[in-house]
């Protein structure tokens, strides 16, 4: 049931940002998916760690249990890069069919408010994105929290978000190896990941 180390390979050889793209939109769609989301973000991110010099001497924490509360894992979301000194750069919260409304925003600068944080990003796989009576309203909290508190807030879709980071990389190959050892290894060690996602991925990656 596991995904073979190696399955990435027997993908298509002719992966384009598009068909990556369709493939996660798939992959999301199935039943208790809301760790997919996080787990491809998060294996952008680790290899934004050793391309960009923005991510230089910053450390991306490993993943914690998507099932844990905030508060008790003490986390400001779902991933998270920090400093040298331990001290938070970024960090990125992810909704699963949620459209982003202030109250999100709001619930957001709560838990960064006290911390010293460069740019805070509140993702969602729910299309439209934002919800359309609450566009000015979350635009308006935003505003408030950079003159507050400095942290630039980007409210956005996941989808977008990862097709504009897919443009980054040198090959898209590169995140959908990642992201297949990254399913292996939290089906391995977590509850969170089970059979059903691994036979969709291993679906996906032949299409």
């Amino acid at each position: 049931m596991i995904i073979p180390e190696n399955a990435y390979r027997k993908a298509n050889k002719k992966i384009t940002i598009d068909s990556v793209i369709a493939k996660l939109r798939s992959d999301f769609e199935t039943n208790g998916a809301s760790k997919l989301p996080v787990i491809a973000m998060y294996s952008i991110y680790q290899i934004f760690m050793n391309e960009f010099e923005r991510y230089n001497k910053k450390k991306l924490i490993p993943l914690r249990s998507h099932i844990s509360s905030d508060s008790e894992s003490r986390s400001i979301g779902d991933i998270e890069i920090v400093d040298e000194d331990e001290s938070y750069f970024e960090a990125i919260e992810i909704k699963h069919g949620k459209q982003i409304d202030s109250i999100m925003v709001s619930d957001a600068y709560e838990k960064f408010r006290d911390k010293e944080i460069s740019r805070y990003y509140l993702l969602t796989t729910a299309e439209p994105n934002i919800k359309s009576d609450e566009r000015e309203t979350v635009h308006i909290e935003i505003e408030r929290i950079k003159e507050e508190h400095g942290c630039e807030v980007i409210a956005n879709g996941i989808i977008p978000s990862l097709r504009y980071y897919l443009r980054l990389l040198s090959n898209p190959e590169m995140f959908i190896e990642r992201y297949t050892e990254n399913l292996r290894l939290e089906f391995l060690k977590s509850t969170e990941i089970k059979t059903e996602h691994i036979e969709k991925w291993k679906e996906l990656l032949c299409l």
